[in-house]
């Protein structure tokens, strides 16, 4: 009894310190085979500066759960918050500005404009909103490529770059708006081994540097290992932790 006290107590602590918390989040959708249900009254939460990773099968809904923390799709049920703002009640504009000033994202297929160059691609998010912001846009992204091993790359085009620095530029780009919260759906998922375990590195690094919270979505399961903490979303598994 007393080791279940303790447990409910770290929880408690851990939920009262997150940055992040989903409560009960559910999602389905309907297909012309039917609904499907994706998530079933889910659970998470993480620190601010808290590297987590989200594993299980395909199909467990890890790429849904992550979508749904960053606002680019509303949960069915529960709540989601996030440095203090109720997720789950965005919509639209108020969305795409959370998206833009709360989150940064990393996919798995680097989404670089082609026509753009490296140093081009990071400023992008942010050239809109370019004249109202306190900081010299450029020069921020170029302290972020020379960040992540690209300042001699700032002019070239994502055709004369190879994946690994494709996705550095991603990385870059993520950080642009400098998040409390990075999200990352198989970040290494296109690329060689070692090429992968770089740009985890890299990942790891700016994480400390900015005291961002890593929420990482991954099959692999040695990258999985090096998280401070693991989630796993089974095939039927309607909550986890």
């Amino acid at each position: 009894m007393e080791e279940i006290r303790q447990q409910s107590a770290n929880s408690q602590e851990r939920e009262e310190q997150s940055v992040v918390r989903a409560r009960g989040v559910s999602k389905a959708y309907k297909t012309p085979q039917g609904r499907i249900d994706v998530l079933r009254r889910v659970d998470l939460s993480a620190r601010l500066g808290e590297f987590v990773a989200i594993t299980g099968p395909s199909g467990s809904g890890k790429t849904t759960l992550l979508t749904l923390l960053g606002a680019l799709d509303a949960p069915d049920s529960g709540e989601i918050w996030l440095d203090e703002v109720a997720v789950h009640q965005l919509r639209g504009v108020a969305a795409a500005d959370f998206r833009r000033t709360k989150v940064g994202f990393v996919f798995q297929l680097f989404y670089l404009l082609p026509g753009m160059s490296a140093l081009e691609n990071v400023m992008a998010p942010l050239l809109p909103y370019r004249k109202k912001l306190d900081f010299d846009l450029k020069q921020r992204a170029r302290d972020l490529l020379e960040q992540v091993g690209l300042g001699e790359r700032t002019g070239h085009v994502p055709a004369r770059m190879s994946g690994g620095e494709q996705q550095r530029v991603a990385i870059a780009r993520a950080l642009i708006n400098r998040p409390p919260v990075l999200l990352a759906d198989e970040p290494t998922g296109n690329l060689d081994p070692a090429t992968g375990n770089e740009i985890l590195q890299v990942l790891q690094d700016l994480r400390e540097r900015y005291n961002q919270t890593l929420i990482m979505v991954t099959h692999d399961q040695d990258i999985a290992t090096r998280a401070d903490r693991r989630i796993e979303l089974g095939q039927t598994t309607s909550h986890a932790r």
